[in-house]
């Protein structure tokens, strides 16, 4: 596969402009940075430069506009990259345009988080359908080196398979292959646990609501974010919006828990969508000596207070096991550690492990679920959770107390140690002591 010339349309956003970035950096591309206007485009050049810390790719972005660029643009380029805004009102009418310029045997691909690639792909004709796939890169693209490859029936298995070595040796991608799913692998998985999580915010206000979770869920559990923090980091209109796809979607075991809480919605309504208001779940102030002050949104007063102090008894024994590096340790205080707290969380666990399980084969295979939650989200793998537990017959028996369903691909499943990414991905390292 030879890419040299790449136009990316949509690329002042923070995601087209950090996918441009890797482009032009490691594949030494030509990229066309297209926007409404000139000082958009420019801004997505300077974004870009800043995502990989570094201006040598400067002179392969080159600023233009849709009005004015487009059509040329694409017409010379081997790759199209559509980052516009992720709704069809948007996209349907940008594919047709591209489809009317580009060249026969250009790729042309979506950084879709979960619109249908097969519905966005009707804009095209034949090789248009055929060269046409969702890269669903995650951000901040530098960083985090999932690319889920999201297939439909109109592919080649040939021009995949090239695509999938030009996306892992050019651009060094952690490739996924995911199945044209709601959601597909990372966000489906993801966004149900962090929606999950603040269904059981509001559920325990009393013992401190949202910090509460974040508290439960961090760092000593396998993520480098708690998940309430990521909604922030994501925004909750963005949240929304992804989770709204998978309930509209898809209709599974873990169905219910794809309902936005009505408070989510209210923080939504009032503009506080989280980092990039300043202000979400959380929010942070000056104090008169100039410090930053975190406070948390208190669910039942509406009001943001001070952090609460939240008691997790079986906490700090945990963490003194990670930082041992004995994570089987870490597990048996968690199996035997009595409390409501520790049921919550073995439940959250057990709800992740089946969860993912659950969409094997629909959406994609083992190393595709562990994939897309190790590089893309950097949480500790489904199937290393697995042999952190004790192995298969453990986990079996940890989902059931939980009085959740065991999925066939765990039921059926007899390979020890289960965990298959370790040379790619150590999950040892996504644990965090805190």
């Amino acid at each position: 596969m030879n890419i040299k010339t790449v136009t990316l349309v949509g690329a002042n956003g923070s995601m087209g402009a950090g996918c441009a970035g890797v482009i032009a950096a490691f594949g030494g591309c030509k990229v066309h940075m297209l926007a409404r206007d000139m000082d958009k485009a420019k801004e997505g050049v300077q974004k870009a430069i800043s995502s990989i810390k570094s201006s040598v790719i400067e002179s392969n972005l080159i600023p233009g506009t849709y009005d004015a660029d487009l059509e040329k643009a694409i017409s010379e380029s081997d790759w199209v990259f559509e980052a516009v805004a992720e709704t069809y009102d948007v996209k349907e009418p940008m594919k047709r345009r591209i489809s009317a310029a580009r060249k026969s045997g250009s790729l042309i691909s979506t950084v879709s988080s979960g619109l249908s690639i097969a519905r966005l792909a009707r804009a095209f004709d034949g090789d248009g359908v055929k060269h046409y796939y969702g890269t669903h890169f995650f951000n901040p693209p530098y960083k985090l080196t999932l690319c889920e490859l999201v297939t439909h029936p109109g592919n080649d298995p040939g021009y995949t398979q090239e695509l999938t070595e030009y996306l892992t040796k050019v651009l060094r991608r952690q490739v996924v292959i995911t199945n044209d799913t709601p959601g597909f692998a990372g966000n489906r998985i993801g966004f149900q646990l962090m929606n999950e999580a603040a269904i059981f915010a509001e559920k325990h206000q009393d013992k401190g609501g949202i910090y509460f979770m974040d508290s439960l869920l961090s760092g000593y559990t396998g993520r480098a974010m708690s998940p309430l923090a990521t909604i922030d980091l994501v925004g909750l209109d963005v949240h929304k919006a992804i989770v709204n796809n998978i309930s509209e979607q898809t209709e599974d075991v873990a169905h219910d828990t794809f309902t936005m809480p009505e408070f989510m919605l209210e923080l939504i309504s009032t503009g506080a969508l989280g980092d990039k208001a300043k202000k979400g779940f959380y929010r942070r102030e000056k104090t008169p000596d100039g410090k930053t002050l975190k406070k948390v949104y208190n669910i039942k007063t509406g009001e943001y207070e001070a952090l609460p102090v939240v008691e997790i008894p079986f906490k700090k024994d945990m963490i003194t096991a990670i930082q041992n590096s004995n994570y089987r340790k870490a597990a048996e205080i968690l199996k035997q550690a009595p409390g409501m707290e520790a049921e919550l969380l073995r439940y959250f666990i057990a709800r992740y492990i089946s969860y993912s399980f659950v969409l094997v084969p629909e959406v994609t295979d083992q190393d595709g679920i562990d994939g897309a939650m190790g590089f893309g989200f950097s949480w500790v793998p489904p199937s290393a959770w697995v042999d952190i537990l004790g192995g298969l017959d453990e986990t079996r028996k940890f989902i059931e107390k939980a009085k959740l369903e065991v999925p066939p691909a765990l039921a059926k499943a007899s390979a020890s140690p289960f965990y298959r990414l370790q040379n790619r991905l150590d999950y040892r390292q996504l644990f965090r002591a805190g």
